[in-house]
């Protein structure tokens, strides 16, 4: 009978460990949100995720592609309580985001500052609100030159010019009222550039004040530069000159216009850097930005894949697919150097600017183009206009 005990004993001991070690192995599951499009969510789901559960056999992820309006299902998520681990968000909605308390301040999180200096800090900026990083950026994106060879060449360059200097120079001397340099129109990601390339500035370091900025003297100059070029049919805006579209004038009429890496390129139309003005150049910044949420339970797994997001292994993956990446050392890599259209895009980043990093940002750039619209349009005076604007910002960027 002892005997029989014993061996009973043995078993449910034996079943015990078992279920425990079972217990143990059961690996934690990270849900990721994201919109990655029809190239890119096969290299998400076949490639970029097996990568990751190899190298971390306790975790695994399920990547869930969104459609839709994005912002507006994350925010019904977070207010049902309801959300993922982690997902790729707009680089302009992370500070709303923050503010209503649905993302963790990863600048808390033990191995942030290592990936803070691995990434390129236009693109970091984007994270920044109150002066905390509530995210880290995965993939990017900005402005550069798109450039007509042959328009160029017909102004006496080979190739694309240095600088707006002389650009603005040949344009008006060899092609006058032609308008060789286009934009759309008037809202942030189009205008921002020529704002901030011919000095202008739109608010602190800390996207806390306007006023002082917005209205400064540089900034004035800055409007003023932009419509003497229009008003020396350098420079024409779509939409209020009623101007062909640039993508479309780009092949014929228009030498030179500024836009992300997606413009079809050849051999007669290229991308280059923004030629400089007052010896610097400048961009916009785009892209998304990867967050774990606060109603996470596991929000130390989901930092440990969105490091791997950001591990060069990856991010050149997603390149493959035209996603750009956010890492400093992507910039030297084989695959960016060798590339014509990477290799300037990458090096345009590292003077891309963020737009103002606000949860009131649809309002901050509405307001924008609306001073815009009463300068171009109306013929609104340049300084009374943007101290207004700036004052109208500063209500915002309090609240």
């Amino acid at each position: 009978m002892k005997k029989v005990f014993t061996i009973a004993l043995a078993l449910i001991t034996l079943a015990s460990f078992r279920c425990n070690a079972s217990a143990e192995e059961t690996p934690v599951t990270i849900t990721f949100w994201h919109t990655y499009g029809d190239a890119e969510a096969p290299v998400i789901d076949e490639l970029i995720v097996p990568m990751f559960e190899a190298v971390n056999p306790g975790l695994k992820v399920e990547a869930v592609r969104q459609s839709g309006d994005f912002n507006q299902m994350l925010v019904a998520a977070l207010g049902a309580g309801v959300v993922p681990d982690a997902a790729r968000v707009d680089i302009t909605k992370t500070s709303a985001y923050a503010k209503l308390g649905g993302i963790v301040a990863m600048d808390e999180i033990e191995g942030f500052a290592a990936l803070k200096d691995a990434v390129l800090e236009g693109p970091l900026s984007t994270n920044l609100w109150n002066g905390r990083y509530y995210g880290l950026p995965l993939n990017t994106s900005c402005k550069a030159a798109v450039v007509n060879l042959e328009q160029m060449r017909a102004l006496g360059f080979n190739g694309a010019p240095a600088t707006m200097e002389e650009f603005i120079a040949a344009a008006m001397e060899k092609a006058p009222g032609e308008y060789k340099l286009s934009v759309s129109g008037l809202g942030d990601w189009d205008m921002y550039p020529y704002f901030w390339l011919f000095g202008g500035a739109l608010t602190d370091e800390g996207f806390t004040k306007a006023s002082g900025y917005l209205d400064s003297a540089a900034s004035v100059d800055a409007i003023k530069a932009i419509q003497q070029m229009h008003d020396g049919g350098v420079f024409t805006i779509r939409d209020v000159d009623g101007t062909p579209d640039a993508w479309d004038g780009i092949n014929s009429q228009y030498a030179m216009f500024f836009e992300g890496p997606w413009y079809p390129f050849s051999d007669s139309v290229v991308p280059a850097t923004i030629p400089s003005y007052n010896g610097r150049s400048v961009s916009i910044v785009g892209g998304e930005n990867i967050v774990i949420f606060s109603g996470s339970d596991e929000k130390e797994a989901a930092f440990t894949f969105a490091r791997f997001m950001l591990s060069e292994e990856a991010q050149l993956k997603l390149l493959e697919v035209g996603v750009l990446p956010a890492l400093k050392s992507c910039v030297e890599s084989e695959a960016v150097r060798n590339d014509p259209k990477w290799s300037v895009y990458m090096n345009q980043l590292s003077s891309a600017k963020s737009r103002i990093l606000t949860p009131q940002a649809s309002t901050v750039e509405q307001l924008w183009s609306d001073a815009m619209s009463m300068i171009f349009l109306e013929g609104a005076d340049v300084w009374e206009t943007l101290a207004m604007t700036a004052a109208e910002i500063d209500y915002e960027l309090a609240k």
